[in-house]
């Protein structure tokens, strides 16, 4: 009988052990959170301290905690307090060497603290912008959208990075100055991007997470490299590299991340990633799009997908690719002809009115509702996976669109509904781009006219530049092409990252390196590998914490 009870209470303390340490490492992720995520530091602190009296026998975890603790206080300029912190780590803490490591080297650098410069002033370029197109609505009498840019250029970057990095993609992106309103020329907006892009990479302190957070080593770097592209364990090669140390060389890493999409387990990407970036997992039956069609969509687009990683082609063939992959009853749809049998075959496009992902009838099904076509769901989708904008929530109350009219065509009967100027506003940014698809019918076949009218496919871009139809606005995209290398590697970051519930965003600190990555990968056409590779070199892939 004693024995039993001694054999319980045993059992018992582990458990509370484990719990207790479980409950640490939460209190831990939610420090994290509070520290880089939503800036709250005097809260970090407290979570962090929590999490150091809650560790118990899990030292490291208890170090990591006050080293974190000390990086907060020198952020928020306790520089004493924070030597002090590091101090008790190394007297501590001792075995804990990768935490001993990073708190001697901090300590070494408050010790030789100079004076922090300035952040890069911009004022010199934005100021003249400013003045020219935008003061009229964004001064401190309107403060339109809440933005007066006459008192937030007055400031140094450092002081608002959030704004500027909200201003800089809407400029990469061309959204300003609205519609309608006098523009700079592409000169302009490529000095001031540069200038803002260089002010901003410079405007985050030494301090910020990314500086001073603990790194993987080389085998956990191949281990996250293996989950983010094949969803599993790294296998023989790149274990090899990772023990040798030569992983993060930039050509060897390159070799591998091109090995590695050459590898079928690569279908992990596609299927966790890029389906749900193009709704693809949503695609169902229909009362006009049958079950073996719907398969047959799905497999096109897996199979373009693939042929687009596993020949590492440009990221920019997503939408401009002139072949995809059909069998005989998706070649029906289509109306190709000489295609027979149930296999798929890649065939090049007899014109460049389906070329990309938005020639496919899979997307288009998805972007289209009630058996009718969405201009509305298509011209977000490109509003935000091209141009890396989202379109902002509709007030409450809008009046929905009236019940379908097969005697008139959709536009006609949306324009009614746009004429609301609760709803105009938004509508005039992306409908334009979802009615230059509107040749392709709610599942993805090509008409020439609708409720006995022809089809208006014509529109503008928000600079007002025309395009008719899918080929002339996907040529008109390629001016903005900036904006979607940066969205798509923002994107493929928060992927890798597993930030699932920030909709793959990243943390503003972290776009000075999604721009390395962007900057770097230009130099070889911006192929998935070089993306892929640079997003793996980048500090935010790197860092052992990562914000969720």
């Amino acid at each position: 009988m004693k024995i039993r009870l001694m054999f319980v209470a045993v059992s018992t303390l582990a458990l509370s052990f484990a719990l207790l340490g479980q409950n640490a490492q939460q209190t831990y992720q939610r420090a994290l959170a509070q520290e880089q995520a939503i800036g709250n530091l005097p809260e970090a602190i407290r979570l962090y301290s929590q999490a150091v009296k809650s560790a118990g026998t899990d030292r490291a975890l208890a170090a990591r905690a006050l080293v974190r603790i000390a990086g907060v206080q020198e952020k928020l300029g306790q520089l004493a307090e924070a030597a002090t912190g590091y101090e008790v780590v190394l007297k501590t803490y001792p075995e804990q060497r990768e935490q001993a490591a990073q708190a001697q080297t901090r300590l070494d650098t408050l010790r030789q603290t100079s004076p922090k410069p300035r952040p890069e002033g911009v004022a010199t370029v934005t100021a003249p912008l400013f003045q020219e197109y935008c003061a009229s609505c964004h001064n401190a009498t309107n403060k339109a959208g809440g933005l007066d840019l006459g008192a937030l250029n007055a400031k140094d970057v450092g002081e608002n990075t959030a704004k500027w990095e909200t201003i800089l993609r809407r400029l990469q992106a061309r959204r300003d100055p609205p519609a309608g309103l006098p523009r700079p020329n592409d000169a302009t907006y490529r000095t001031v991007i540069s200038k803002l892009e260089s002010a901003l990479d410079s405007a985050y302190p030494t301090t910020a997470p990314l500086k001073t957070a603990e790194s993987l080593s080389d085998m956990e770097v191949a281990t996250r490299l293996a989950s983010f592209l094949w969803g599993g364990a790294p296998d023989t090669s790149l274990l090899s590299d990772a023990r040798s140390g030569n992983l993060l060389d930039p050509a060897v890493l390159e070799r591998q991340v091109t090995r590695m999409l050459r590898d079928p387990k690569s279908s992990h990407l596609i299927s966790s990633f890029f389906d749900p970036w193009l709704s693809m997992d949503r695609l169902a039956p229909t009362d006009k799009v049958d079950a073996e069609l719907v398969q047959a969509m799905k497999t096109e687009t897996r199979l373009f997908l693939e042929s687009q990683l596993r020949e590492n082609q440009s990221a920019m063939d997503l939408w401009t690719a002139n072949y995809t992959f059909v069998n005989d009853r998706l070649a029906r749809h289509y109306g190709l002809q000489n295609v027979l049998g149930r296999e798929f075959r890649r065939v090049t496009w007899p014109n460049n009115t389906r070329a990309g992902i938005l020639g496919q009838a899979g997307p288009l099904t998805t972007l289209s509702i009630s058996g009718r076509t969405s201009p509305t769901k298509r011209g977000m989708f490109v509003l935000a996976q091209f141009l890396g904008m989202e379109a902002p929530a509709p007030p409450p109350n809008v009046p929905s669109l009236p019940g379908p009219d097969s005697t008139r065509p959709l536009r006609e009967q949306m324009a009614e509904h746009a004429r609301n100027p609760v709803c105009s506003s938004c509508h005039a940014s992306f409908d334009p781009l979802g009615f230059a698809l509107e040749n392709f019918d709610a599942a993805g076949q090509w008409r020439a006219t609708e409720g006995g009218s022809a089809i208006n496919a014509s529109g503008a871009f928000i600079d007002g530049s025309r395009f008719d139809g899918p080929a002339d606005m996907r040529s008109g995209l390629l001016k903005y092409r900036d904006a979607y290398y940066s969205n798509m590697t923002q994107e493929l970051l928060g992927f890798a990252l597993n930030r699932k519930e920030r909709i793959r965003r990243v943390y503003d600190y972290e776009m000075p390196a999604v721009r390395a990555v962007v900057r770097n990968a230009a130099a070889k056409d911006y192929r998935w590998s070089a993306i892929i590779a640079g997003i793996v070199s980048s500090a935010p892939f790197q860092m052992k914490d990562v914000v969720p």
